[in-house]
């Protein structure tokens, strides 16, 4: 008798959908579906949906730019030239700098130089005068520099007196004086010589303007046809006028005085309380009193700062191991120390390395290095305090990274670029993986951080939308700064020298060129066997073309479509990977195209 088999139920495979959402770019190993290995002219403008970048345009014409900064108008360094809007207020030296304002100041370095937007006024931080012997005289507490003077000069070039008779008798003098109103040249010690009988440093004046010049001998030597050479060199009194005070110096100024011979004590730091004339008057009973025989130097000096920025009307900077503020609202002093709060500050750090960058972040001004940072915290130069904290800082050559965008500091460091606020910085970049970046410059349309880095293959710009959390990469812009005015962000591109202007339309550009490259999706479902297919779905401007492309195993990418429209429409492609284990998509487009969904098909057997 046969048994009758067991009756098996056949179970009915499950069809699945899952909607794959869209992300940033990631280059490490731990990628999900929807990431990008590669992208470029994407944003996240219009998130969850894939987009285009905006346009870009040109700004203004200029010759060798290489520096951008925005206050009011837009600031450009053209070569030798400083523009501001479209007229240039000023010359500086060529190369990058580091700018900042202060009130109606724009101040840039290493030149020490500012721009005053309201008065229109170019001019040096710094001020110095060189007073020559004689010309400055002291009181107990005050330094009086004449108008003007007739100087003493010697001509740079030497010449020579030929053919001199050997019988020729010269009025020689061994001393001579200036009168400094009228110029007159008084020599003193007569006596007679012939020419045999000079000696280097006798005094003539053979062929001179006798109330203003005369000759010192160097040399005297028998010529060829019997007569004499004389070397000399001409003595002109020559009237030197100097720049008025006012122009220079102002009440309140720190400055330096050196290069007394006689009244030595005199030499030193000092701060001027009033200017009148041609006296400058100082603190009571400072100084010996008489007319100094040295080259009296006066001087308002500014530090050599390498990063610079401004904070609660004070501009903050770095020199070597030391940090300084200037007084307050005068970027001129960063010297003067008379116990107000007004003052200037300055204090040495003992951490090693140089300072790689400095900024202002809510009330405080945090001066990084590579693997630290020094918070400074205070009103005043008596309540400041100096805060340190070991973290992962800017890396150097990065300095122009720092940006704040709603209370978040972003920087590039060695390890990656990261988000401060307040606390233990974030390293946010993660996804570059092994991928290793220098030299970046960063900044901000308002809400995106754009940051251009190079690494050994080059220069890249990339895009983190802290909102989204998203990171895509726009193309290969070299950025040698950034500056936002009104909203627009403006960068100058390294590259063409040209400055251009970011989120514009596309009539200059024209279609923006753009692709898309999906990190690896695994075909592997849980269940005895899957298949997947996947669609596309996407909006074409007028004009625009898509072509998707897809890699199954690491096989070579094969197109599997490629459209074009002239009229704007929504179009649904179907992706059908082969039988696979793991499959990629590549996408290239030229023009308007919104990526709103991609959505994977399965089904799932069972599990035996």
């Amino acid at each position: 008798m046969n048994m009758p088999l067991p009756y098996m139920k056949t179970e009915a495979r499950r069809s699945q959908k899952q909607i794959i959402s869209f992300y940033g770019i990631n280059y490490s190993q731990n990628v999900k579906d929807g990431e990008l290995s590669e992208s470029e002219g994407l944003s996240s403008a219009q998130f969850p949906c894939l987009s285009q970048r905006e346009g870009r345009k040109k700004h203004g014409s200029y010759q060798n730019p290489t520096g951008l900064y925005a206050r009011g108008q837009l600031c450009v360094v053209d070569g030798t030239d400083f523009i501001y809007g479209d007229k240039v207020v000023g010359k500086v030296s060529e190369g990058e700098k580091h700018i900042a304002t202060i009130n109606t100041k724009i101040v840039i370095f290493p030149d020490k130089v500012y721009y005053d937007t309201d008065s229109d006024e170019f001019s040096s931080l710094e001020a110095s005068l060189s007073c020559y012997p004689g010309d400055a005289t002291f009181t107990g507490n005050s330094l009086t520099v004449l108008s003007e003077s007739y100087i003493d000069k010697a001509k740079e070039e030497e010449g020579v007196l030929s053919a001199i008779p050997a019988d020729t008798s010269f009025s020689t003098y061994t001393s001579a004086s200036i009168d400094k109103v009228s110029g007159k040249v008084t020599l003193t010690s007569l006596s007679l010589k012939v020419p045999a009988q000079l000696a280097k440093g006798d005094l003539i004046q053979y062929g001179c303007d006798k109330e203003k010049e005369y000759m010192a001998v160097q040399w005297t030597k028998k010529g060829p046809d019997g007569g004499y050479q004389i070397g000399f060199i001409l003595h002109t009194a020559t009237l030197q006028t100097y720049a008025d005070l006012e122009e220079l110096f102002a009440a309140g100024d720190g400055i330096e005085i050196s290069g007394c011979a006689d009244l030595t004590k005199n030499n030193g730091s000092h701060i001027i309380r009033s200017i009148s004339g041609r006296t400058l008057t100082f603190d009571k009973d400072i100084f010996d009193t008489g007319t100094d025989s040295g080259t009296v130097v006066i001087q308002r000096k500014v530090p050599d700062l390498s990063c610079i920025c401004e904070c609660d009307n004070r501009i903050w900077g770095a020199e070597g191991t030391t940090i300084y503020a200037s007084a307050l609202g005068d970027p001129k002093n960063f010297y003067t120390y008379d116990g107000l709060s007004t003052d200037s500050y300055a204090v040495a750090v003992g951490t090693d390395g140089d300072f790689s960058g400095c900024v202002a972040y809510s009330s405080t001004v945090l001066f990084w290095k590579e693997n630290c940072v020094h918070k400074v915290m205070g009103s005043y130069p008596a309540q400041y305090e100096i805060y340190t904290y070991t973290v992962p800082g800017v890396q150097k050559g990065s300095e122009k990274s720092l940006c704040v965008i709603n209370e978040t500091l972003f920087y590039k460091g060695r390890e990656g670029v990261y988000a401060y606020t307040g606390g233990v910085p974030e390293l946010i970049s993660e996804c570059f993986g092994i991928r290793q970046f220098y030299d970046a410059v960063a900044g901000s349309d308002g809400s995106r951080y754009y940051i251009s880095m190079r690494d050994g293959q080059g220069w890249n710009l990339y895009v983190f939308d802290p909102l989204r959390n998203i990171w895509l990469r726009e193309d290969q812009t070299h950025a040698a700064d950034f500056a936002q005015l009104d909203g627009v962000l403006y960068y100058l591109d390294a590259d063409s020298g040209q400055v251009m202007a970011t989120g514009q339309d596309t009539s200059e550009e024209g279609l923006i060129p753009w692709s898309a490259t999906f990190c690896q999706m695994d075909e592997v479902v849980h269940g005895r066997k899957g298949y997947s297919r996947l669609y596309l779905r996407a909006d074409l401007e007028a004009g625009a073309w898509l072509k998707v492309e897809v890699s199954a195993d690491g096989a070579p990418f094969r197109q599997v479509f490629a459209g074009h429209n002239e009229r704007a429409k929504t179009v649904q492609i179907p992706i059908l990977p082969t039988r696979c284990d793991n499959f990629r998509i590549r996408l290239y487009g030229n023009g308007g195209c919104i990526l709103k969904s991609l959505v994977r098909e399965f089904t799932v057997g069972s599990e035996v």
